[in-house]
């Protein structure tokens, strides 16, 4: 593994890449699945350039967003998730848009339809939805709709030993995934003169299944855990015909809401995850919330000894210049804190022809080892 490349180079045409972005407040995932095609998942700013992260880093690596981005896949619409996710669909021309389930449902598109024009009560993330639908609304298309072992893209990838097939299954929402989200939006707008916020905990976010050639990849997005065997992880391990009529399991691992408790389920970990995979999260930070927590990381550092964070959460305490101004906040809160979360990226490579897990590991910017985080 190699901590910091002075150049990034693309990959060749017969490597697979998975590419995690994220700050302390945002996630995006690329993926190269040979041949020149890219998968983007989710979409974060980054810091520096002020552009969506997966965009800029494929600017720097020379390749045509407009062509070679094939399939653009929002898993939910939560705020640290689209994050210019609408500048994204609109650069990348040539490529396919995918989303939840549950934003496609007419409970959602009313909300999106009323929300739309209003200058308040309305989130970042519904905006950028909005947006998302409208660019698809003038192309004449619209986006595909990912549910429980539905494929979202297909590929031959040519390789000089031959061909290698490549494709990409959503394996969630759940139908009672979607049912819950239906309810919740319903809700919404009822509530539609108070800020909107988008429905917690995520039991409808898009779960994805990659597989190219023998190389398997299972990317959690934000998706909890629930005691209804109908819904969140509990609903793929039961019902997911996708993953149940494949021997192979994940190598590659994109652990679910930034590792925080509420998405861990021991099963994913023992029936679909190969023993000791690549673990790769974001971490998540705003207001008092901080993910993953320290019970968190000795958690995952427990289960692989090849786990990555993007970017690990460290505070400091606040120090007040004006007594008066401390003394009514600390009447007003329990706490207030800084936060430092940084920006990273994970890339993790393996040829498509090697029949053993060869994976290369490079970290970027502030992204570390889990081991590494206290």
């Amino acid at each position: 593994m190699s901590k910091l490349s002075s150049t990034l180079s693309p990959p060749a045409s017969n490597e697979l890449e998975i590419s995690i972005f994220g700050p302390g407040y945002g996630e995006s995932i690329l993926l190269h699945i040979g041949n020149s095609e890219w998968i983007l998942i989710d979409s974060c700013v980054e810091p520096n350039s002020g552009e969506p992260a997966a965009l800029h880093y494929l600017t720097q690596i020379g390749v045509d967003v407009e062509s070679a981005v094939k399939l653009i896949v929002a898993t939910h619409w939560h705020d640290d998730h689209v994050g210019g996710l609408s500048k994204v669909v609109d650069k990348c021309t040539s490529a396919n848009v995918a989303l939840s389930g549950a934003l496609s449902i007419k409970e959602f598109l009313t909300l999106v339809a009323v929300h739309r024009h209003r200058a308040i009560a309305t989130t970042s993330s519904l905006k950028e939805l909005a947006a998302v639908l409208h660019t698809l609304e003038e192309r004449g298309k619209k986006g595909k709709r990912a549910v429980v072992d539905r494929q979202l893209h297909q590929s031959r990838i040519p390789l000089s030993s031959g061909v290698a097939e490549a494709k990409i299954f959503s394996v969630s929402p759940s139908d009672g995934s979607l049912q819950q989200a239906t309810l919740a939006f319903t809700q919404l707008l009822r509530d539609s003169d108070k800020v909107l916020r988008s429905p917690t905990p995520n039991h409808a976010a898009v779960v994805l299944w990659v597989e190219v050639g023998r190389h398997v990849m299972l990317l959690g997005a934000d998706l909890e855990c629930t005691a209804d065997s109908n819904r969140g992880w509990l609903a793929i391990l039961n019902d997911s015909t996708v993953i149940a009529a494949r021997e192979q399991k994940a190598k590659i691992f994109k652990v679910a809401h930034h590792g925080a408790k509420s998405a861990h389920e021991p099963r994913v970990w023992n029936d679909i995850i190969s023993p000791e995979p690549i673990a790769v999260l974001t971490p998540f930070a705003r207001g008092n919330i901080s993910l993953p927590t320290v019970g968190d990381k000795n958690r995952i550092k427990n289960l692989t000894p090849s786990a990555f964070i993007t970017a690990a959460p460290r505070e400091h305490e606040h120090t007040w210049r004006n007594r008066v101004v401390r003394d009514l906040v600390n009447e007003a809160t329990r706490s207030i804190r800084d936060v430092h979360s940084g920006w990273g990226h994970v890339r993790v490579r393996q040829t498509i022809e090697d029949p053993q897990d060869n994976w290369r590991t490079e970290l970027f910017g502030d992204a570390v080892p889990l081991d590494e985080v206290a």
